[in-house]
């Protein structure tokens, strides 16, 4: 199909968001705080008003005390929140359109999920994570399926074939794809493109092998292994978009993660406030009379 070497060729192919750039080099900093971090957001007036009613929403404020500054906002979600936050809306935003197959709001939803549920699950860990580990995590989550995305946007025929073939074999959207992409899956062409962005490595590998544990690195294993194990989880959870469920997991995914496999009752459970919470940032969207959201 040559869907990578098109790829590179493609000269309208979305850039980084400029304020997510920017947000990265503040948390990564040593001078980070919410002060700075508030008037990044404020830049964006639109972003800013986005990030108040996630923080009056339901879901961070039970109390319903209403707060118009954003500064509080940041102190009652939390700085690495915000954080997050802000690069799930403003990848939304860049890569939002109206699809004839694709449900971008199905879409997003579980995107989001698996980026809350992969920070739930390095929570979990007997080991020890960094401010920027959690970062990292986040991403692979939310940019695992990025690929899918590309294929729509830009190979929107290939796309068809592939959609069409499931519906009428009826198979996975996995195995369809297989058979007609090979190895230019949404996992690689989702890493092609984060590797144009310039977007570390451990991201890149965590998108590449979310479906072929088998096949990554040994040297970036946790941040793979996460976003195996939140695909696993969430597909197996009705949460897969439309790629179906994943029958059976690699069982070395414990021994890499430290984890029991008597731990996944208890991470089904988690995944359910992560898909609320995901659900409560998309709503934000939803609910802005110029997000491209409202046309799906």
């Amino acid at each position: 199909m040559n869907v990578l070497q098109r790829l590179y060729e493609i000269t309208e192919l979305p850039t980084l968001p400029e304020i997510l750039v920017r947000v990265q080099r503040l948390v990564n900093s040593e001078e980070g705080n919410a002060t700075i971090l508030a008037k990044i957001i404020q830049q964006d007036p639109a972003l800013a008003v986005k990030v108040l009613k996630v923080a009056n929403s339901a879901f961070f404020s039970p109390a319903n005390q209403r707060i118009s500054s954003l500064p509080l906002a940041i102190a009652r979600i939390g700085f690495n929140e915000v954080r997050s936050i802000i690069m799930a809306i403003t990848l939304i935003k860049q890569f939002s359109k109206k699809s004839n197959i694709l449900d971008y709001k199905k879409f997003w939803r579980h995107s989001l999920a698996s980026a809350f549920f992969s920070q739930t699950i390095i929570n979990t860990l007997p080991q020890k994570y960094s401010s920027e580990d959690f970062q990292i995590c986040f991403l692979s989550g939310l940019l695992h399926d990025v690929g899918i995305l590309v294929y729509d946007q830009f190979f929107h025929k290939e796309f068809e074939l592939i959609m069409n073939s499931a519906l009428k074999q009826e198979k996975s959207f996995l195995l369809a794809e297989h058979m007609i992409a090979g190895k230019e899956s949404h996992p690689m062409v989702g890493s092609a493109l984060l590797e144009l962005w310039k977007i570390e490595s451990p991201i890149i590998s965590g998108v590449r092998f979310h479906h072929s544990f088998d096949k990554a690195p040994d040297n970036q294993s946790r941040f793979w292994a996460v976003t195996y194990l939140t695909e696993y989880i969430l597909c197996n959870l009705a949460l897969g978009s439309f790629e179906g469920t994943i029958q059976q997991e690699d069982k070395s995914i414990w021994d890499v993660l430290s984890l029991s496999p008597d731990s996944i009752g208890a991470l089904f459970t988690k995944a359910e406030a992560d898909v609320e919470k995901a659900g409560v940032i998309l709503e934000m969207e939803i609910g802005d009379p110029n997000s491209p959201l409202r046309m799906i």
